[in-house]
């Protein structure tokens, strides 16, 4: 008697272990892959960004603005949006003559440099 309910438990054990990696193995999955989905919005938006900030004229803004416009479309963290999206408002106003905003953008893309480490 004591053998069959020794070997009831393990095989109970095991399934309850074998289940939970299956969850947690599956929901990993799916972070993994909404982080890769954030990260390649992000890095696209920022580099169009960047290319605003190197040669500010109306296409580069325009791509810029399309890319930030685009990127909340497809539900880009709402942390990361207004990071690029200061960022981007801070070159505008530097490229208009506020020395201020010259500053703040570089303290900008410092921090949308470091952002995407950020845990959702």
């Amino acid at each position: 008697m004591f053998k069959r309910l020794m070997i009831l438990g393990i095989a109970g054990l095991m399934f309850v272990l074998g289940a939970n990696y299956l969850l947690v193995y599956t929901l990993n999955q799916q972070a993994t892959r909404e982080r890769e989905r954030q990260d390649r919005t992000y890095w696209s938006v920022f580099n169009a960004v960047e290319q605003f900030g190197e040669h500010a004229d109306q296409v580069t803004e325009q791509k810029a603005k399309a890319a930030l416009d685009e990127a909340r479309q497809k539900g880009l963290s709402k942390i990361r949006a207004r990071i690029l999206q200061t960022y981007f408002e801070d070159l505008e106003h530097c490229y208009q003559g506020d020395r201020e905003s010259c500053k703040k953008a570089n303290t900008d893309m410092n921090e949308a440099i470091r952002v995407p480490g950020e845990p959702k």
